[in-house]
């Protein structure tokens, strides 16, 4: 009878954190020791279960205790670890809006903390970004950082099963494996790799992001640089609280400055009350605020040293890539005969990968038109490039950084269209057989479609060195958190240098926060 009772109920968890004033019905209940918060609202509902799928289903028929039941939250006294009921949510401040720091905070959210997000780009994503370009209408796209996604732990196949579940992630399936660029030769990848599964955001890997940043209790500033922090515990700030500084990092007349003059000086704003500061962009920690715009990296002010000086352990290596269209049609053989290829033998090209065939494309599976590339640089050439102090520090917009960028897709397209013009569009074989037996495409020159546009695009901290790995797992199980300043710094930087490693660490970033606040953390989907 209770379990009929509580397939009939409309769910909703009641959120630790500043809780809302709403009617309904709570039900709170035991399932083999384990917790069910459930509750009805005019808003729609959620049920929470603390356990497994698997555990959940093999324990269903347990015991079912209802401890609870009430028809108002209304005289709520709050829930635990958090403020009086009326009281504001806690609130925490993440810098930058990459897959780390959204996914911390999209877990705070979900704990019912108020969460700003405060990133320097003009979208969110970081390196799990998507650029568009090309005539109105065209569809033209490229995932110019990360071009797919694998899951090594269960606990990240748990983020991305949520991701795929809400419409912004697929799998991405097609021809994978290695280009001898010297000989023209595509060698398709072995059975065992083949069954890999690679996801990727749907319509673009952007959408990941966006989906974070849209979830309830999560606020986002765009194009905001921060530069500093002021108040944190033992300051004259109510309560201990920080105040983030931070200033427009648009174009000059998109911000605020004093006076109309030629040395007008620009207007900081203050955004302040915040409990905790999560810091998910190693920018925080970089001396390139010292040498572009003549300020100390922002960290610096927040006197946090565990994550000061564990961020300041991970180095990067820059990275260049090209974003290319080549026009497509019945006639028209593809560019290469593969969606994906790391490429060996030639010094400038790492990775070709065909966008248009991934799914959700405005250009995928389109009968002619165009079909969109990107084509990732090697470390060797990437550092080459940035050796000169002008490259390393150019701004984006300048003419500096533009000149070094036409230069890098002019160098990246010859080498593309030499490998192109060596190996056959038709003639991949091996893909449904041994793959040592004759899995070898042959060259025979076949013909390269029309270029239809080409830019690079640079990546100044592309893939984090190791250098930060053991502090992050001494200090915060894959985050560096200061619990006394109430500062938590992630990034993949913390665990490894891709997407699960970015969605881990903020993950651990998340908890470490709300341990700082005394708030149970709630499991729900991202």
């Amino acid at each position: 009878a209770l379990l009929m009772l509580a397939s009939r109920i409309v769910t909703r968890v009641a959120r630790p954190c500043g809780p809302k004033q709403f009617r309904g019905v709570v039900v709170v209940a035991t399932v083999a020791g384990e917790w069910v918060a459930a509750s009805s609202s005019g808003r729609g509902a959620r049920a929470s279960l603390g356990l497994s799928p698997s555990a959940r289903s093999a324990r269903m028929m347990s015991s079912l205790s209802v401890v609870k039941a009430s028809m108002s939250l209304d005289d709520d006294d709050g829930a635990a670890g958090t403020s009086p009921a009326g009281a504001s949510p806690r609130r925490v401040a993440v810098i930058g809006a990459g897959i780390s720091g959204l996914t911390a905070a999209s877990k705070l959210a979900a704990a019912g903390c108020a969460v700003t997000v405060l990133e320097t780009g003009r979208g969110v994503g970081g390196r799990t970004s998507t650029r568009r370009g090309g005539p109105d209408g065209a569809g033209w796209q490229w995932d110019h950082g990360a071009q797919y996604i694998t899951a090594k732990t269960p606990a990240f196949q748990h983020i991305v099963d949520e991701w795929a579940a809400a419409g912004c992630a697929a799998e991405w399936r097609g021809r994978f494996g290695v280009l001898d660029a010297a000989a023209g030769v595509f060698t398709p990848e072995g059975s065992e790799a083949a069954s890999k599964q690679r996801w990727v955001g749907t319509p673009g890997m952007s959408s990941i992001a966006k989906h974070l940043a849209k979830l309830p209790g999560v606020t986002l500033l765009l194009s905001r640089r921060v530069t500093g922090f002021e108040g944190g515990p033992g300051s004259d700030a109510e309560g201990g609280n920080w105040t983030v500084v931070h200033r427009g990092s648009g174009p000059p007349a998109d911000r605020t400055w004093e006076g109309k003059s030629e040395g007008a000086k620009e207007v900081a704003d203050r955004t302040g009350g915040f409990d905790v500061v999560v810091a998910s962009d190693a920018q925080a920690v970089s001396d390139r605020s010292r040498r572009v715009y003549g300020e100390p990296p922002p960290l610096e002010s927040a006197a946090a040293p565990v994550a000061w000086e564990g961020m300041k352990l991970a180095a990067h290596v820059p990275n260049f890539v090209l974003m290319l269209t080549v026009a497509a049609g019945p006639d028209t053989p593809p560019l290469f005969p593969f969606e994906g290829a790391l490429v060996t033998g030639d010094d400038k090209v790492a990775w070709i990968s065909n966008d248009s065939s991934k799914p959700g494309r405005p250009t995928h599976g389109a009968p002619g038109g165009a079909q969109c590339w990107v084509v990732q640089c090697t470390k060797e050439y990437a550092e080459q490039l940035m050796r000169t102090g002008t490259n390393k520090d150019s701004v984006p917009g300048v003419g500096a950084h533009k000149s070094l960028l036409d230069q890098v897709a002019e160098e990246m397209l010859a080498a593309v269209i030499s490998m192109a013009g060596k190996i056959s569009a038709g003639t991949v074989a091996g893909t449904t057989s041994e793959p040592d037996a004759g899995a070898v495409a042959e060259t025979s020159g076949g013909a390269v479609p029309e270029v239809l546009h080409a830019a690079a695009h640079r990546w100044g901290m592309a893939f984090p060195t190791d250098g930060a790995f053991a502090a992050a797992a001494a200090a915060g199980d894959g985050c560096l958190p200061d619990p006394d300043r109430r500062v938590v710094g992630c990034g993949d930087f913390c665990v490894s240098p891709k997407v699960e490693g970015a969605a881990l660490s903020g993950a651990a970033a998340a908890q470490q926060a709300l341990n700082m606040l005394k708030v149970p953390a709630v499991r729900a989907s991202m």
